[in-house]
């Protein structure tokens, strides 16, 4: 039987059917050479049996020291991940609100220019140049064939259209903050004439903020 005394010692107890060669020579070396035996020793513990003792095998485990160096490593690991992440969402986040910027500005710019270039004329009166903000006033001809007039303008933070008598519209997102816009006047002759637009619109993040400056000229086809 195996038994195991407070954790200390354990004991192999080796049984014999027959108790009549229990002292004989043979039966004691043949105890004697079972590897329980030979690991703790042999002894007898009744007429009938002997009791090899057997030594524990003690696990040795990990130090204090080795815990606070695997808990330093893990600590190490950690950080660097984290930091990893929040660099990479940062890096979304900028290229994201760079990519919006611009798609909201090239809108309001097209629209612009695709209109400077179908008008007949400007409107000095209705106009403001080479001071921010601006305002353009474009006189042109609507798709029956009336003339009318356009108009471009900041209002708060954003660039709007007004076409005629109608309702301004906004030609830029919420998102997007037009800090400057200017409008600049060229005529290079008697004939043609042509506007310079310069704008600077800004984007705002929750922890960063991106301000980019966006150029554009056009000609007046109407006017030559």
């Amino acid at each position: 039987m195996n038994k195991n005394r407070s954790g200390q010692t354990k004991f192999f107890a080796l049984h014999h059917k027959s108790t009549s060669n229990f002292y004989t020579r043979s039966a004691r070396k043949k105890f004697r050479s079972h590897p329980s035996a030979k690991r703790g020793g042999l002894r007898r513990v009744s007429k009938f049996c002997l009791v090899a003792s057997v030594k524990p095998r003690y696990f040795k485990g990990s130090s204090l020291l080795e815990t606070l160096i695997y808990a330093a490593i893990l600590g190490m690991v950690a950080v660097f991940a984290t930091g990893s992440i929040l660099a990479m969402m940062r890096s979304y986040s900028s290229v994201k609100m760079s990519r919006d910027l611009n798609f909201s500005v090239s809108v309001a710019m097209e629209r612009m220019t695709n209109e400077i270039r179908l008008a007949n004329d400007i409107d000095d009166a209705g106009s403001a140049f080479t001071v921010s903000p601006g305002r353009l006033k474009l006189n042109t001809i609507d798709s029956s064939g009336v003339p009318a007039t356009i108009e471009f303008f900041l209002s708060g933070t954003g660039i709007f259209v007004k076409e005629g008598a109608g309702a301004p519209e906004a030609l830029t997102a919420s998102t997007t903050e037009i800090t400057n816009l200017v409008f600049n006047k060229i005529t290079s002759s008697t004939v043609s004439k042509a506007v310079k637009i310069s704008l600077t619109a800004k984007a705002k993040g929750s922890r960063m903020e991106k301000t980019e400056k966006f150029y554009n000229t056009a000609i007046l086809r109407g006017s030559y």
